[in-house]
């Protein structure tokens, strides 16, 4: 049986979450726009290969285990209405790590990722995060001064992506991998 865990992508609707999502598992991008009602569900199988060599768990035999037996991630897609988001909460229950989402072209959707974290914190616990940048593809909005300030605020690594472009989407998802997996004992 391979090791697994549940990963949830957060943040304001509109941020382009189910994109990233749809192209990392499925590589498949929509100009259509289908807000995300409760949460998406996908499973990805990690391709280790990749990413075992900067594995940083200091026990080998469960470093051979993950090896041999793979890693798989379950993907949650929560959907951004911050309103609604009462309904969603258990969809943090037992996440193993995070990606707090915002886009690029629209500074609210920066404007809120503390709220993102306070409940990631709240209800999954102290779990490896990443904040994500997306649509780069789009005229930016945002300062980079102000994320570059969050960033170094939160302690926390941040990719930039464009779902649309394919532009570091599978590196954000194996840097969270990574991240995941180093906290295992």
């Amino acid at each position: 049986m391979s090791y697994r865990g549940k990963v949830i992508l957060c943040g304001d609707a509109g941020v382009g979450k189910t994109s990233l999502l749809a192209q990392y598992v499925d590589n498949q991008f929509s100009e259509e726009y289908h807000q995300t009602i409760g949460a998406n569900f996908l499973i990805k199988e990690i391709d280790l290969s990749k990413v075992i060599d900067k594995l940083d768990i200091k026990n080998p035999k469960l470093k051979k285990d993950i090896k041999q037996k793979g890693f798989k991630l379950y993907f949650w897609d929560i959907g951004g209405q911050t309103d609604k988001l009462w309904a969603n909460e258990y969809y943090f229950v037992q996440a193993v790590g995070a990606m707090v989402i915002f886009s690029l072209d629209k500074v609210s959707s920066f404007e809120q990722i503390d709220f993102w974290i306070s409940k990631l914190k709240e209800l999954s616990g102290d779990v490896p995060y990443i904040i994500i940048g997306n649509k780069t593809d789009l005229k930016r909005e945002l300062n980079e001064d102000n994320i570059k300030s969050k960033v170094k605020e939160l302690g926390v690594e941040y990719f930039e992506t464009s779902a649309k472009l394919d532009e570091n989407v599978d590196k954000v998802f194996e840097t969270l991998s990574v991240q995941i997996l180093n906290k295992l004992k």
